[in-house]
């Protein structure tokens, strides 16, 4: 089973100096990565910045996977964004699926995938209540801005084979986002004490693998090395893939694109 990472920044293409037909270049990535299960953080739903793409479902259309999920974090009100309700809402479902959707701009992480999932999860994780630097390229100039954090969300598929997915975008804050994965390794040591079961975390961790003491721990170890960011001089990775110990893994050769600020990873299971 192949399994792809990638942080689609809602589909922002990366060319200067260059025209790049959009559409077509997500198509070709995505076909080029041919995934059995793609992950995918910083998606749309319907928001006017991406022509009002509903791009979990058309990213799972285009690789031919009959089941997906989007998991927004925050949904878009006038000219801002606001973290997802905590309270039920018809409006603003905690999962949108073929089965349950909505009219509302909304931001997130999805997963689209070829085997078939018989379970969906939504987990919460702790908001950083302070912002931090954030590197944001215009026309191939990458500044850095200090941005207030939102909410951060995981979403888990269980796959009929026994293979639990989870995946998640935490912050770029430097102590939240180690509070964000401490949490999440918790959510999935539970999940993993049914033996029967084989439990991958994956995203956008926000985390250097050079800080291997932040992503690593005694039961988690990251299965992956590829520089992912940013993707015109990539010097870094912080999009990874954590198992427990017995999961054979193997690393998928890159496949570049002018798609994201972010490379897609892909690993096979």
């Amino acid at each position: 089973m192949k399994i792809t990472s990638w942080n689609i920044q809602h589909g922002q293409v990366y060319s200067p100096g260059e025209v790049i037909d959009r559409t077509a270049e997500i198509k070709r990535t995505l076909t080029s990565l041919n995934p059995d299960v793609l992950m995918l953080q910083e998606v749309d739903h319907l928001d006017d910045r991406s022509n009002r793409e509903h791009q979990s479902k058309d990213f799972a259309e285009i690789i031919r996977a009959p089941f997906w999920a989007f998991a927004p974090s925050v949904w878009r009100k006038d000219d801002g964004w606001l973290d997802w309700p905590m309270g039920k809402s018809e409006n603003f479902p905690a999962l949108i699926t073929a089965n349950s959707t909505s009219s509302e701009p909304c931001y997130g992480v999805g997963i689209a995938s070829r085997i078939p999932v018989i379970k969906w999860e939504r987990k919460e994780l702790p908001k950083a209540l302070v912002g931090w630097w954030l590197p944001t390229t215009i026309d191939g100039v990458t500044r850095k801005y200090w941005v207030k954090d939102h909410a951060r969300t995981a979403l888990a598929a269980y796959l009929a084979d026994g293979t639990v997915l989870i995946n998640t975008h935490l912050s770029w804050e430097p102590i939240f986002r180690n509070i964000q994965l401490a949490r999440l390794k918790s959510w999935a040591n539970s999940i993993a004490r049914d033996r029967s079961l084989t439990v991958i975390i994956i995203g956008d961790l926000n985390i250097p693998i050079s800080w291997e003491e932040s992503v690593e721990s005694l039961r988690w170890k990251s299965r992956a090395r590829q520089l992912t960011f940013p993707v015109w001089e990539p010097d870094c990775q912080i999009d990874h893939f954590l198992t427990r110990p017995g999961v054979q893994v193997t690393l998928e050769p890159m496949v570049e694109s002018k798609i994201s600020d972010h490379l897609a990873i892909s690993i096979r299971i």
